[in-house]
């Protein structure tokens, strides 16, 4: 996230919080300001998700925002009142895009094929990676990470898919990076262990 947008959580600075909050509520025209507010940083989550799931043919970051908000649009508001839920939920939303777009793919070939990615980030201070691993697969593992911790979840989405830092992950949260980091590594080993990964295993 951009310089002094990060530092404050809430979005209060830059009036993002408030039109959150309308938009939750189900008002189109905060709806539409937030979109032209806070495109560069959603474009930024839609290419972290690209690039993980190995720049999938057929989308590009525009197309993933563009109908990213038409999902949204179309249901009654937004999922989440701060900066941090939002762009959880921004995360979630792409990432469902993404994996309805693979499994249509995918159906058209004989015998499927996964699309893969790796849950790792350039910024972390644990530097250990989970191999790739199924797309469709890793979604599902999201959510029972989800129903186990919520901080630690939304630590995953906004580090490992919505491309922030530690740093950034962390003001975001209002944790510290220490936590982040704990996070990280217990999340890392929670997905493998699900997935049922070679935690020796490298992605390279």
């Amino acid at each position: 996230m951009a310089g002094g947008q990060k530092a404050d959580a809430s979005g209060s600075s830059d009036g993002a919080t408030e039109l959150i909050q309308r938009a939750s509520r189900g008002d189109g025209d905060a709806m539409g300001a937030l979109y032209a507010k806070l495109y560069p940083e959603i474009k930024r989550v839609a290419r972290a998700r690209l690039a993980q799931a190995g720049g999938v043919t057929g989308l590009n970051a525009t197309a993933l925002v563009h109908e990213g908000f038409m999902r949204m649009a179309e249901r009654e508001g937004l999922n989440g009142h701060t900066r941090v839920q939002f762009f959880a939920y921004i995360g979630k939303v792409l990432r469902s895009i993404v994996i309805d777009f693979v499994r249509a793919r995918d159906s058209e070939k004989r015998g499927g094929g996964a699309t893969l990615l790796t849950l790792s980030h350039a910024d972390a201070t644990a530097d250990a990676n989970i191999p790739a691993v199924d797309v469709i697969a890793l979604d599902r593992a999201v959510e029972q990470l989800k129903s186990i911790d919520e901080g630690m979840y939304q630590t995953a989405e906004l580090h490992f898919f919505c491309g922030m830092t530690i740093e950034e992950t962390a003001a975001a949260r209002g944790v510290s990076s220490r936590t982040v980091n704990r996070e990280i590594l217990k999340a890392r080993a929670l997905l493998g262990e699900w997935l049922e990964l070679d935690p020796n295993a490298s992605s390279g």
